[in-house]
């Protein structure tokens, strides 16, 4: 087990998280990183072209904060490989191939998750995401974290704002208090995420923030 779960395994037998939160990709939600030479391949353009299209697309940090839609994220990528010298219909079956990417749960954080849920402790997903994640989330099985009706979902394509900023932080401890009916205080939510830059964006915001290793 790794310290990070460790630690909020403690915290949670202690009785010290008020509401645990989690992040989705990296954490909860994993996929392989092995599968970008394939898209590349399926493109037949160069190593990192793919990549570069699809996650360094400027129209991705309005995706993220619900100014555009995954299909037009999608459609953006395709405009950009073949501006790279791709092949139309290749690059589209590449990025579609991306899109349908199969990904796997944590089992470790899933049940971490579910801990807390049978002590009566609140859990919530936040992630930087798209228009898509309810239904990705619904294929996974994972709606079980952010049920009922998903208000237990946390995602910056809804909130209109994406961490590390404050604003993120500010408006998921806005929705959390809203959902449970009270006002919840920033030291009451501890939160697992994968990515430096977003722990010391928590931890801004006055959360107690766990880094999750590999």
């Amino acid at each position: 087990m790794a310290d990070d779960l460790a630690t909020l395994r403690r915290a949670l037998d202690d009785g010290r998280i008020g509401v645990l939160v989690s992040d989705l990709d990296g954490v909860l939600r994993r996929f392989d990183d092995r599968a970008w030479s394939r898209f590349d391949d399926l493109a037949g353009v160069g190593h990192g072209a793919v990549f570069r299209a699809t996650l360094r697309n400027p129209l991705l940090q309005d995706v993220l904060r619900g100014r555009a839609t995954h299909a037009q994220w999608r459609a953006s990528a395709v405009g950009d490989l073949v501006d790279h010298g791709a092949d139309a219909l290749r690059a589209r079956d590449a990025v579609d191939a991306w899109a349908a990417t199969p990904a796997a749960v944590d089992p470790d954080v899933a049940a971490l998750l579910r801990t807390a849920c049978e002590r009566y402790v609140p859990v919530f997903v936040f992630t930087n995401g798209t228009d898509r994640v309810p239904a990705e989330m619904a294929d996974l099985g994972l709606d079980e974290f952010t049920a009922p009706r998903g208000t237990h979902l946390l995602n910056s394509a809804e909130l209109g704002a994406a961490k590390p900023h404050i604003e993120a932080y500010d408006a998921a401890r806005a929705r959390i208090s809203h959902v449970l009916g009270r006002t919840v205080g920033a030291a009451e939510i501890w939160f697992l995420d994968d990515s430096p830059g977003h722990i010391t964006g928590a931890s801004a915001a006055g959360w107690h923030a766990v880094l999750r290793t590999p």
